[in-house]
């Protein structure tokens, strides 16, 4: 079994292939003048951090020896088309339409043989219906977040070390293992993109975390039968991408705008609108995201002083910043 020092060995390995990743794929494209928009930064940051990823979780498979179970490497097969799909939709800007139904087949064919949601007193057609609303909903969260310069990646990387303390928790070293890679992969990442962004995630960036903190989060046996609480555990970290997604969607149906077209109905964006600087707004979203981490990780422990604490912290803090952003009359 591998010990602490060698996950945080894995994530330095992440971490440093992501950043002379970054870095090579940065110089490239600058040089050739490849995957830009308007003389943008390039859109190559969701390119290099998912190939880094895949290859340092697979250094680190190797290196446990944890037999990868034949649902996961269907995830990561399914994560990796959906980013070459969305990598081409980066370049090419597919209609709002075309992308739905691509994501609608691609969804039902992962489902075809991935892990479904599993609430057993649910017919098996609502757990599929759960299963499919909770992978397109969580996939466009990540999209739609990535508005700003620093946000979708310092929201995923908290996200992601979240999930990676509860797998370290209940002893899951499959998930401790995605979790820490992917970890050491975005953090690069997120040092690239802090404003004023040198690198962007892109779509490809964006709906692979999506989809794959959606799928993952299906994996962990998180409940027991003495504490049936932590079945909630995913919806607590992945909190705020769903809040701040709800209120897009409530903001753009009210001004009869399709609910995944843009617009600057999102809670940072109208921070921002309002005056407040960007740095301190990130932060704000940060804190908000490390408590409902927190909560997650705490409910593990049943209904204790910490995980109350930090659920109440989190839910005042995240009205905090919604009433901040609200548009005043």
């Amino acid at each position: 079994m591998l010990k602490m020092n060698n996950l945080v060995i894995f994530f330095c390995v992440s971490f440093i292939l992501s950043f002379f990743f970054l870095i090579l794929f940065r110089r490239v494209c600058l040089r050739f003048n490849l995957c830009k928009k308007n003389k943008e930064s390039p859109f190559i940051g969701g390119l290099c951090f998912s190939l880094v990823f895949v290859i340092s979780y697979s250094l680190y498979n190797a290196a446990s020896l944890v037999n990868l179970l034949p649902q996961i490497i269907w995830v990561l097969l399914f994560s990796f088309l959906l980013l070459v799909v969305e990598f081409i939709d980066d370049l090419k800007e597919f209609p709002l339409k075309i992308r739905v139904i691509i994501q609608i087949i691609f969804i039902f064919l992962f489902l075809l043989y991935g892990k479904k949601i599993q609430i057993y007193f649910l017919p098996s057609w609502i757990n599929y219906l759960l299963s499919f609303l909770w992978i397109m909903g969580l996939t466009n969260a990540f999209n739609l977040l990535d508005i700003g310069d620093g946000l979708c990646g310092g929201v995923s990387l908290i996200a992601s070390l979240a999930f990676f303390t509860v797998a370290i928790i209940n002893g899951d070293l499959l998930m401790a293992g995605l979790f820490v890679t992917l970890s050491g992969a975005v953090f690069a990442f997120v040092l690239f993109n802090l404003p004023p962004a040198r690198v962007f995630m892109g779509n490809s960036g964006s709906h692979f975390l999506g989809f794959l903190f959606a799928t993952l989060s299906m994996y962990g046996d998180y409940a027991t039968l003495k504490n049936p609480l932590p079945l909630i555990l995913p919806l607590l970290i992945l909190a705020f991408p769903i809040i701040d997604t709800i209120y897009l969607i409530i903001s753009r149906i009210k001004k009869g705008i399709a609910p995944l077209r843009k617009s600057d109905d999102h809670i940072f964006l109208r921070m921002l609108s309002l005056g407040y600087n960007i740095k301190k707004s990130l932060l704000s979203i940060y804190l908000v995201n490390f408590l409902w981490g927190l909560s997650g990780i705490f409910i593990i422990f049943g209904f204790s002083p910490l995980f109350l604490i930090t659920l109440v912290l989190a839910i005042l803090f995240t009205l905090k910043i919604i009433i901040r952003s609200a548009p005043s009359h």
